[in-house]
């Protein structure tokens, strides 16, 4: 367990790349393990690997310790929906925002002191 001050990241997904996405979280459930607070949003292109994830196609288990551990924040609103990405979001219990112009506003999390971390 971390022993120094917690820390807030935000880990921004933005690629659809299975593997990027798998390491993304690898290291975000780590960070939460360790006593961080964790935030994980998928924007561009990366809610289209939730299609995946949904269907069964791609099996990613740390998705789903990710979500037990509630660290994902949501997928960008708009970007799923350019991927066709919201049933899958939805039927996977993933938060769709879009509250700048449709799209993830990160600047609350910069506010609310976390580090973006970016994959």
């Amino acid at each position: 367990m971390f022993e120094g001050i917690p820390m807030k990241y935000l880990f921004l997904a933005t690629d659809n790349n299975k593997m990027q996405l798998y390491h993304l979280l690898l290291n975000a459930v780590n960070f939460k393990k360790n006593g961080h607070e964790v935030a994980v949003v998928l924007e561009c292109a990366s809610p289209a690997i939730l299609i995946g994830i949904s269907d069964g196609s791609i099996k990613m288990p740390v998705f789903e310790e990710a979500m037990k551990l509630e660290i994902i924040d949501h997928a960008c609103k708009a970007c799923s929906a350019a991927f066709s990405a919201m049933d899958a979001a939805k039927a996977l219990g993933v938060s769709l925002k879009g509250d700048l112009s449709g799209h993830s506003d990160l600047l609350p999390f910069a506010e609310d002191g976390y580090q973006i971390i970016s994959f």
